[in-house]
Formats: C-alpha cells, sequence, structure tokens
C-alpha cells in the first residue's frame, strides 16, 4: 500500500501518511488520475487498486463499497479515476472480480487458496510440490482467473474510447503475489526446480527441497543487507538504512503526452498515452 500510493500520489510515505499495509491513503491526497482527467483524459483503473483496507466486512471504504454499487463512483470519479473495475487475489471480498464470479461462475469460488481463514488470520493453508503455505494447484479454467479478468476488462474499456481520446489506465494485475495458485494448466511452463535461486537460499538439489532456513553466512532469505534482517522487529545494534535526502514532493509530476500503448497487439487503438501496472 504505500508503494502503490507513492506511485499513485508522487509523494514519499512520510508525505502522504500510508507507512504499511491496513493504513488508507486519505479520500484528499493527490492523484496523478486526478491531474490527467483535468486535463481532459479518460481514465480508468481495471485490476487492484488497494489505496484502502481489503479486510472491511463493514465496507467503511468506499473502495471496496463502489463495488455494490456501481463502476463510476457518483457519477464523477475516485481519485481521478472515472472507470474502476477492482479485483484481488481471488474469490474473496466485495470487488468486481469476486461478484463476477459469484454471479457468473460460482463453481469456482472454492479453487482458489484462502488467504485468510475463519478467524481472520493469515490462512497456513498448504500445497503444491512443496506443501508451502498458501500454494495450490488451482483446477480454475485460465480464461476467468483474475489476470485474464484484468486483461478483458481493460480491452473492453479500450474499446470505449474514442480513436482521438487521450487516455490513461492503470491496469494492475494482483500476481504475482501470495497466494501461490496459478491455474493448473499454467504450472508446467516452467519447472521450479530449474529456476535460479538468490544468493543466501541454501537448497538440496538431490531431494528438490528448498530450505527457507536462513543461512549464518549471509543472513538468508528475508534479508536486504546482510548486516541487518528484515523483520518487524529490528534487531539491537542493527544498522537502519540511511535516510533519503530529497525532499517529498507535494503534487504529482506535469504528464507529459508522449505515445505509447497499453495494449500492443493487432487492432491496438493508436492515440493511446499511458499505462500502468
Amino acid at each position: 500500500m504505500p508503494s502503490r500510493s507513492t506511485i499513485l500520489t508522487g509523494q514519499h510515505p512520510s508525505t502522504h501518511g500510508v507507512f504499511m499495509n491496513g493504513v488508507p491513503l486519505p479520500p484528499d491526497a493527490p492523484s496523478v488520475a486526478e491531474v490527467l482527467r483535468a486535463s481532459g483524459y479518460r481514465t480508468a483503473l481495471v485490476g487492484k487498486a488497494h489505496f484502502e483496507p481489503y479486510f472491511d466486512p463493514f465496507l467503511r471504504f468506499e473502495e471496496n463499497l463502489l463495488s455494490t454499487t456501481g463502476t463510476t463512483p457518483h457519477g464523477g470519479s475516485r481519485r481521478g479515476f472515472e472507470h474502476l473495475e477492482t479485483a484481488s487475489h481471488g474469490a474473496m471480498g466485495p470487488l468486481h472480480y469476486a461478484q463476477w464470479l459469484v454471479h457468473n461462475h460460482p463453481e469456482a469460488l472454492g479453487m482458489y487458496c484462502r488467504a485468510i481463514d475463519d478467524n481472520l488470520q493469515v490462512s497456513a493453508e498448504a500445497g503444491g510440490d512443496t506443501g508451502a503455505p498458501q500454494v495450490k494447484v488451482n483446477p480454475i479454467d485460465r480464461g476467468i482467473y483474475h489476470t485474464d479478468w484484468v486483461a478483458d476488462r481493460t480491452i473492453d474499456w479500450l474499446d470505449t474510447l474514442d480513436a482521438d481520446d487521450d487516455w490513461f489506465c492503470w491496469m494492475s494485475f494482483p500476481d504475482p503475489h501470495h497466494p501461490w495458485d496459478p491455474p493448473e494448466s499454467e504450472v508446467g511452463r516452467v519447472d521450479w526446480r530449474e529456476v535460479p535461486l538468490p544468493a543466501g537460499y541454501p537448497e538440496d538439489r538431490a531431494t528438490g527441497r528448498r530450505s527457507s532456513t536462513p543461512s549464518p553466512a549471509t543472513g538468508g532469505p528475508g534479508t536486504t543487507d546482510r548486516s541487518c534482517p528484515t523483520t518487524r522487529r529490528r534487531p539491537t545494534g542493527c544498522r537502519p538504512p540511511s535516510p533519503r535526502t530529497r525532499s517529498a514532493r507535494s503534487t504529482p509530476a506535469t504528464p507529459s503526452r508522449s505515445s505509447s500503448s497499453t495494449r500492443p497487439s493487432p487492432g491496438a487503438r493508436p492515440g493511446g498515452r499511458a499505462g500502468l501496472g
């Protein structure tokens, strides 16, 4: 959430206030989409928004409420996006993709690995070849998996534009992200045993097992600095990262109208200006 908020606002977390997941971006925060929309651009966000918390059973946050009231908020825009269709990592929650599954493919609701269990804790459901947590071979048809849904819905929105429209589309795929449950038809495309590991990951090629045990010599997985493991509570004596010297910008940069297309495929619409995944 801090990263996504920074992309949208052009501000550092110390300015926009989203310093960790679960902290909502203020409704009046600046938005590059709002700047572009005010300049005459057509604007859309399709896929993962996550500027506000997802775990919201009482729909306190408008981002989640919008999926129950339509794709266009208040007949105007939300953070500068005149069109929104939201998705997350499966069939959970009130977002557009989850509701689309409920109404069109209810048989797929139980195919995804659960991210949250019945006690509202991070799920320890395990599977796949290694029995790792939040891993599952998903029997869902690729055509209704959230990656393809986001692409299809983005293409449908692009088809509503006139040839000379200036447009900005934030197309945001939920993957790659836990839970790791891609469609079963795609799992065989890459043999995970042959994927090179980052430095610091011990492994046993004979058994095919990849250890997640930290190595004393390197700091092991989950580290960004060999002298300083990344944990919720920093160990005593660990040197924190040096602060950035650049000051945070209060508003997004003025957009340039350079020509680029978000859909490099046959029949792609000319005049597309910007896309963001």
